[in-house]
């Protein structure tokens, strides 16, 4: 016979011994009894061990972090017009460039300018042209939202942030020119253009052409036609 079978049935006939006899014996007494034999390693082998809760705890994982509070600034809203989101369609692609949408007088003065600018051995790249209001209204938004998330580190606006900066640097917004719902794109008698233009001065080049820059500082890139321009332009094409 085994040695773990030997010791299981000394420990049954123990226990039995011990039942049998304090039978008639008070619980005190072999309460008592039993705590005396506790310190012996053999009966501590049988005895059921005692549960520590902070074993358990340690192998748990650690509690997270609350969740950072919602982002006051909501995301920027869908364009519903469907005009519009054909033009965000193609933003950041030369689609995007709307120059049927101009004035006869604006593109007549247009292809003006960039002949000139060719002829002086610059390189003329145009931008933007036309933009439907509705379009216009988004650029304002995107402006907006990036102007109040700019400077914002809260951890909750990570996400909207993050898509904000996207589309402004998408749409090449300028920081220091918010856009307005009706403006000379709108209006069709405005562009913005990247111009390469040596040894020349570029705003006497556009006064010649027919247009003239409203705000270099804010703007640089924009025209607009001068209205002495628009003004033989209405003449001729009514003659």
């Amino acid at each position: 016979m085994s040695l773990d079978r030997r010791l299981s049935c000394a420990f049954v006939c123990l226990t039995l011994s011990i039942s049998t006899a304090n039978a008639n014996v008070p619980a005190e007494t072999t309460a008592s009894w039993l705590n005396d034999l506790m310190p012996f390693g053999w009966f501590q082998f049988f005895a059921p061990p005692t549960t520590d809760l902070s074993i358990f705890q340690a192998m748990l994982p650690p509690t997270p972090p609350p969740a950072p509070p919602p982002c006051a600034i909501g995301p920027i809203p869908p364009i519903e017009d469907e005009e519009a989101r054909g033009f965000e369609a193609a933003a950041g692609s030369s689609a995007v460039v709307d120059i049927a949408g101009l004035t006869p007088q604006t593109a007549l003065a247009l292809a003006r300018f960039e002949q000139r600018v060719a002829s002086l051995g610059g390189k003329f790249a145009v931008t933007s042209a036309f933009r439907p209001v509705a379009y216009q209204e988004h650029l304002q938004i995107v402006w907006d939202k990036w102007k109040q998330l700019r400077d914002n580190d809260d951890e909750g606006c990570a996400v909207v942030k993050a898509e904000v900066a996207a589309e402004f640097e998408r749409h090449r917004l300028l920081e220091s020119q918010r856009p307005v719902p009706f403006s000379d794109h709108t209006r069709g008698i405005g562009f913005d253009a990247a111009i390469f233009l040596p040894k020349r001065n570029l705003d006497r080049v556009a006064q010649a052409s027919g247009f003239r820059r409203p705000d270099v500082f804010h703007d640089p890139v924009h025209f607009r036609l001068a209205i002495r321009a628009e003004k033989n332009g209405r003449h001729l094409a009514g003659s």
